[in-house]
């Protein structure tokens, strides 16, 4: 369970299971809006991830919600399906990672 969008960003590595995520090699870009609000990159390469506060202009899928959204969603209190049916949660890039990136958010509960 995540309290603030920073926390969510600083144990997502260590809640990383190379196993459950397979042996794809991607970046993802996070724009949060809102009062803790930013911009974060994960690099997944060679089975590891990284998070890092800025911008990638070669993200394989970009995933933009509001901080209140996006931790609803990792404290199991949004179902991220709908919030992207309801426009809370856009993703641009390739959907399948937002599958898989779907499945590494509810380890974080």
């Amino acid at each position: 369970m995540a309290d603030s969008v920073q926390e969510l960003f600083t144990e997502l590595p260590k809640r990383f299971d190379p196993e459950a995520w397979g042996s794809q090699d991607a970046t993802l870009a996070f724009k949060v809006t809102g009062a803790q609000g930013g911009e974060w990159v994960a690099d997944i390469r060679n089975r590891e991830l990284e998070v890092r506060e800025g911008t990638a202009e070669d993200a394989n899928m970009t995933l933009i919600a509001e901080d209140k959204d996006l931790l609803a969603m990792i404290n199991g209190e949004l179902n991220p399906v709908t919030a992207f049916m309801q426009g809370k949660v856009k993703i641009q890039g390739d959907m399948s990672l937002a599958m898989k990136l779907q499945n590494l958010l509810s380890e974080m509960r």
